[in-house]
């Protein structure tokens, strides 16, 4: 814009100048389960566990039988507040609740920006490749999150060392917790949970923290443990890429890892680095349309370069290494790249990212 001050003198003030970049969501989770009302297959936004409720009723009487049909998505979502998750997504599936019911709904959730995603009282075994396959999914069109599931009980309501070393699931979006809790009910009793309602107190702990805050060692609000591991026995969980809780002043994470077995096992460095892929996309966001070249292109790097600074201020980030560059005929097809070298904190590697922008 130019404007006109005094006769013959002009003042042109460019806007890429004062771009900066928006609020970027970190604790969003997006939840599937069953419920006793609310309309099925719409995605509801929650802000307290009193709103759940409203919509899809409360929680029925816990029943640890194989073949009985919980209602999950009320009762995760308590154990999602209670433990400091605050925005939520969530769906109410099918009243039969089936693996193929789960995988319907959770589609629903595909296009919100969500960081977390859980399957309500669902372990392992039943719905593991489909939370893997959601989590492949969003990371193909830029909604990319992490999932939370957990471990289930066997034939006889225990949970079984071998049993749980043996999971298969290896992703570096994708958490495996266990033991199960024991929660408070109606009667004034405890109920025993299994792993999967684990995964959803896992959840809203990790909701509440800031990316490069660890959950390792802090405290879960529950009553208790369905299992207690020795420390031979935690190592060994550990080593198996599972989120595993002890009885140590409180209800505690031995260790925030993911099942990824490699560069991305701490959670810390996937939650920091899709943070800061969500920033940069929100960063370049306001200059798609405007002139490709280098003015315009600096002016982006030199928003980034703010974003990424707070982030290192934050202490998200060690250190960055930053370019945004475009070739002549990038520059007639309004295309740039931008390449990021970042050191997550607490991390030993350097990840490289690349995005293309058009």
């Amino acid at each position: 814009m130019v404007e006109t001050i005094l006769p013959g003198t002009y003042i042109s003030v460019r806007d890429e100048g004062l771009i900066s970049t928006g609020s970027i969501a970190s604790g969003r989770i997006g939840i599937v389960g069953t419920a006793s009302q609310g309309e099925i297959n719409k995605v509801y936004l929650l802000s307290s566990i009193t709103e759940a409720k409203e919509i899809f009723g409360d929680s029925d009487t816990w029943e640890s039988k194989s073949n009985i049909q919980e209602l999950t998505l009320v009762r995760a979502l308590e154990l999602i507040y209670n433990n400091g998750g605050q925005h939520v997504y969530a769906v109410r599936t099918a009243d039969q609740g089936e693996a193929e019911d789960y995988e319907n709904s959770l589609a629903l959730l595909e296009n919100d920006i969500i960081n977390i995603v859980v399957l309500a009282g669902q372990n392992s075994a039943d719905c593991g490749d489909i939370l893997a396959g959601h989590l492949t999914t969003t990371a193909g069109i830029k909604r990319e999150r992490i999932g939370i599931i957990g471990s289930g009980f066997d034939a006889d309501n225990q949970e079984k060392l071998d049993t749980l070393v043996q999971h298969e699931l290896n992703s570096d979006r994708l958490i495996f917790t266990t033991p199960g809790i024991e929660v408070a009910n109606r009667n004034k009793g405890l109920d025993r949970l299994p792993g999967a309602y684990t995964a959803a107190a896992v959840a809203g702990l990790i909701a509440s923290l800031p990316v490069q805050a660890s959950p390792t060692n802090k405290t879960l609000n529950i009553k208790g443990l369905t299992s207690i591991f020795n420390s031979t026995e935690l190592e060994k969980l550990v080593q198996n890429r599972a989120l595993v809780l002890e009885k140590r002043d409180g209800f505690r994470v031995v260790k925030g890892i993911t099942t990824h077995d490699g560069a991305w096992k701490q959670i810390t460095t996937r939650r920091i680095v899709d943070y800061a892929i969500y920033g940069v996309r929100s960063s370049c966001d306001p200059y798609i349309g405007k002139l490709n070249n280098e003015r315009v292109r600096g002016a982006m790097k030199a928003t980034l370069d703010a974003f990424l600074t707070r982030m290192v201020n934050d202490e998200a980030l060690v250190s960055y290494q930053l370019s945004v560059s475009a070739t002549r005929d990038q520059e007639k097809a309004g295309e740039a790249i931008v390449n990021l070298t970042l050191e997550p904190t607490f991390s030993i590697d350097f990840i490289k990212v690349t995005i293309y922008l058009g």
